[in-house]
């Protein structure tokens, strides 16, 4: 059935995304032999890095990606965003501002098969299948469209993995079997939607790769019981591509590809205390009082244990359509506890600016726009400017050299009718080696052990801007490398190779290196592309 199917397809593409995959440690186990997939991809077809965003965070890349749009146009820049209100907001795929890739084929009439891709949630009705990726709020028939196609995998292959290797909760020996295990039930689910299933265009997202560079990247260079943990994972992942590429047929055009690169983590960043210690922002003591130095504050510590707690046990001990039910409908208390945790603890009406979210985005506390604003609309750029003088110069200690490469204003990254929901400030670190902590430990001090919420273990691995892009099968030329691809490109580039109209105000290109000449001529559309 598989193969018949195939052949009645003019042209299908696969897009295997590997989060945060990186060539550093992927080209020299291909040299070793212990990645004969991509080896293969090498070898029949072309490779090179994709250049990811600033800063790399998973709201705001994805939805690069999908639309081939800076989030100026798309709209989202993180988990959680500030409103024209000044208020903060979780977002989720619905509130991507402008078409994704799987909206345009299915208005041209092709069928789609987007599984586990970040920033899908609630699943959209489109010409094909979704499954939601990871931040659907549980494993549920509702994070799928249409729903019985979860039903019918959990039928075949049992409960479905959703976020089975992500850390919270878990133990650091668990991932000794999980790995290789959770890839591989994966891999049945989508080899079987790969196989059996009509589509064009297959995107799917494999997290084992993030996961354990995260959080094993010193256990890999100290050489110890963990060190293979990583290595794991890019072995399991390098035979689930081929499981997929067997299964897909060889007519189809196959793209390998990471939304940005990782590395070794030098430092955790506090990135208020830094605020703090610099005169932008005042915490208050215990009692409600302003103090120029920082201390825990009770209450913020005992609710955020309380917070982790529950999330670390929750899933064992509350029935998993419960547990689903509570995160999808208290966004109400979600929303409370996010903004209490963030900001209880700061005296707002001395404070200019604070930073909150993942990747220490800076926000002024704008009089007008924010809750407690305090900053006149007149003294903004000044402020702005001051903050970038003041942390410019910051020196690790631990290096004795800068930390910080440069700290951009919003609008020097991005363009479009959203670019005001973007925060104020937005920090390129040195060598993208520095990520700020989730944790209140040491709170004191600036540069600190960085830990994730939940973690048991801290993190020791961070991010880098060049991800992965491998591309082999029809359309590709061979043995050529890539050396200016970006995110944005990567829509246009596979409605090109899927013999689509790109709409004129797509930001990104079509790659043109990476295509074969004799389909490089084939629907340009009078549009502008580039060789690289």
């Amino acid at each position: 059935m598989a193969e018949s199917m195939a052949s009645t397809i003019k042209k299908r593409l696969l897009v295997i995304a590997l989060a945060e995959a990186t060539f550093d440690l992927i080209t020299p186990w291909v040299e070793e032999g212990e990645l004969p997939t991509f080896k293969k991809f090498f070898e029949e077809g072309t490779t090179g890095n994709l250049k990811s965003s600033i800063p790399m965070i998973t709201p705001q890349i994805w939805s690069s990606i999908v639309t081939g749009k800076n989030p100026g146009y798309h709209g989202l820049f993180d988990f959680w965003q500030r409103g024209k209100d000044g208020k903060f907001k979780e977002m989720n795929g619905s509130q991507i501002k402008v078409k994704p890739i799987w909206k345009i084929l299915s208005e041209n009439g092709l069928v789609s098969g987007i599984v586990n891709i970040p920033f899908t949630y609630p699943p959209q009705k489109i010409n094909g299948f979704m499954i939601s990726g990871e931040d659907a709020p549980g494993a549920h028939h509702s994070i799928a469209s249409p729903n019985k196609i979860y039903n019918e995998i959990v039928e075949k292959f049992g409960r479905y993995r959703l976020k089975d290797i992500f850390p919270g909760g878990r133990k650091k020996e668990d991932y000794l079997k999980l790995v290789e295990e959770d890839v591989k039930k994966q891999t049945d689910v989508l080899e079987y939607l790969v196989s059996e299933k009509n589509w064009d265009f297959f995107l799917t997202f494999y997290s084992a790769t993030a996961i354990t560079q995260h959080y094993f990247w010193k256990d890999m260079l100290e050489n110890n019981e963990y060190k293979d943990i990583i290595k794991t994972a890019y072995k399991s992942l390098d035979s689930a591509i081929n499981r997929l590429c067997d299964a897909a047929g060889e007519n189809t055009t196959v793209f390998l590809i990471s939304e940005c690169g990782a590395g070794p983590l030098i430092s955790g960043v506090q990135i208020n205390t830094l605020l703090q210690k610099g005169g932008f922002l005042t915490y208050k003591n215990s009692n409600g009082a302003s103090q120029k130095q920082n201390s825990h504050f009770p209450g913020k510590s005992i609710l955020r244990s309380k917070v982790a707690g529950f999330r670390k046990n929750a899933p064992g001990y509350i029935p998993k359509s419960l547990f689903y039910f509570a995160n999808k409908n208290m966004h109400w208390l979600k929303t409370w506890i996010q903004t209490y945790l963030a900001g209880s603890d700061i005296d707002w009406n001395k404070t200019f600016a604070f930073s909150r979210g993942k990747e220490g985005d800076i926000f002024i506390n704008l009089k007008g726009r924010d809750p407690h604003g305090v900053v006149e609309q007149d003294q903004y750029e000044n402020v702005r400017d001051k903050i970038i003088n003041n942390l410019s110069s910051l020196i690790d200690p631990s290096t004795g050299k800068k930390a910080v490469n440069k700290i951009y204003k919003r609008e020097e990254l991005y363009n479009g009718p959203y670019t005001d929901l973007a925060p104020d400030l937005l920090i390129e670190w040195v060598n993208d080696a520095y990520m700020p902590t989730e944790s209140d430990k040491n709170k004191n001090f600036i540069f600190v052990e960085r830990w994730r919420e939940n973690m048991n273990w801290p993190t020791s691995g961070s991010h880098r801007k060049n991800g992965i892009l491998l591309a082999k099968g029809p359309g590709i030329v061979k043995n050529k490398g890539i050396e200016k691809a970006g995110i944005i490109d990567m829509t246009p580039t596979w409605l090109h190779l899927l013999n689509q109209k790109i709409p004129e105000d797509l930001e990104g290109r079509v790659i043109t290196d990476l295509l074969d000449k004799k389909f490089l001529n084939k629907n340009i559309n009078n549009r502008t592309t580039y060789n690289l």
